[in-house]
């Protein structure tokens, strides 16, 4: 019972579906409880099996063979994703929305070039909602050459203008978002991979 109820709350966590930001940091806690329910009911379909025969020991025993190996890769998966993402990152709002439904965050891979503010290697638009909030990608700037990020503002309730700046001049980019399903139409910066925020 433990182990389904472990198992039904950590996996959902971990493939965070709704992308809740909460969730996305607290990663390695939620392998850890499917780790441990996926035990528990390996454990349990064992215990079973012992009691039971014919088929249904078999299938029991079956059972518990493949909790066992989704419990180690669970760990498996915990652990690398502990030991390979890199959490030396620095996040700032750069502007909230007017209703302060929405933040626009600048994502700095590496702490040192977070006092490059007009360097961000990421943007990413994030509802306010606190351990609920939910984060989309929204773009890169690497691919624009000498500009640098401007500034960033909500042009209304589901427009968001990007303005750079560079040897060219300047210009601006627009970017459409969903205010209901917190998906972006199409990101800015496509030779960038929408993966940059880890946690």
């Amino acid at each position: 019972m433990i182990g389904g109820l472990l198992t039904i709350t950590a996996v959902p966590a971990v493939i965070n579906p709704f992308r809740f930001i909460g969730l996305g940091d607290w990663l390695w806690l939620w392998c850890l409880l499917a780790f441990a329910g996926f035990c528990l009911l390996s454990v349990a379909s064992v215990r079973l099996a012992i009691a039971w025969s014919g088929v249904r020991r078999w299938s029991l025993a079956f059972c518990a063979s493949c909790m066992a190996l989704a419990a180690l890769a669970g760990i498996a998966w915990g652990g690398l994703t502990t030991m390979l993402v890199d959490y030396s990152n620095e996040q700032r709002v750069a502007t909230v929305s007017a209703d302060g439904r929405f933040a626009i965050v600048l994502y700095y891979a590496d702490r040192r070039s977070a006092n490059l503010t007009d360097q961000p290697d990421g943007l990413y638009l994030q509802t306010t909602e606190g351990f609920f909030s939910k984060r989309e990608y929204l773009g890169c700037l690497s691919d624009s050459g000498d500009h640098r990020l401007d500034s960033v503002r909500f042009a209304d309730a589901n427009t968001i203008v990007v303005r750079q700046e560079g040897q060219e001049g300047k210009r601006e980019r627009s970017v459409s978002f969903d205010p209901v399903k917190v998906r972006v139409g199409s990101p800015i910066g496509d030779s960038c991979p929408p993966d940059l925020y880890t946690g």
